[in-house]
C-alpha cells in the first residue's frame, strides 16, 4: 500500500524523503523504506491549497485513559522497540524536521514510545513501538 501525498514542490520533497529519512525515491515519485516499511508516491500539487495534512483530531473518551493524539498525523509506521531510540537519532542526523520528540507511555500491561517527524509541506508520519511489560 502506498499513500498519496501532494506536495508543494515534487523536488524539494523528493530530496527531503531520500535524504533526511533514507527512502528510496524513482523517477515517478515513488517513495519507499524497508525497516521501518514506508511507502508513499509523491504528486506535485496544482495549487499550493490542495495540500493538506491531516488536522489533530476530536479528544473523545479512549481505553486505558490515554489522552489521545497530541498532534494531526499522516501516517504511523511501527517499528522495533529496540531500533526506536537509533531511528530517531538517524533522522536528526540526517536533517530530518522533528515534529515532537521521543514520548514514553505506561498503558498497563504495555510499554509504548513514539516520535514523530514533519516533512517541508507539514504531513507528519508517527513511528511507534511496544513492549510487553516483563514480570518482576
Amino acid at each position: 500500500m502506498n499513500q498519496i501525498r501532494l506536495v508543494s514542490d515534487l523536488q524539494k520533497s523528493k530530496e527531503y524523503y531520500k535524504h533526511a529519512l533514507g527512502c528510496k525515491i524513482d523517477g515517478w515519485g515513488h517513495v519507499e523504506r524497508n525497516d521501518p516499511r514506508l511507502g508513499f508516491i509523491l504528486y506535485q500539487a496544482e495549487n499550493s491549497e490542495d495540500v493538506v495534512p491531516n488536522k489533530k483530531p476530536r479528544q473523545i473518551p479512549y481505553p486505558k485513559n490515554w489522552e489521545g493524539p497530541s498532534t494531526g498525523c499522516d501516517t504511523y509506521a511501527y517499528t522495533d522497540w529496540e531500533r526506536m531510540d537509533g531511528l530517531l537519532e538517524q533522522f536528526r542526523a540526517d536533517g530530518a524536521i522533528i515534529h515532537y520528540e521521543m514520548k514514553h507511555e505506561d498503558q498497563g500491561d504495555l510499554l509504548w514510545k513514539e516520535f514523530a517527524v514533519r516533512d517541508p509541506d507539514g504531513y507528519v508520519i508517527l513511528f511507534g513501538a511496544g513492549t510487553s511489560k516483563q514480570p518482576l
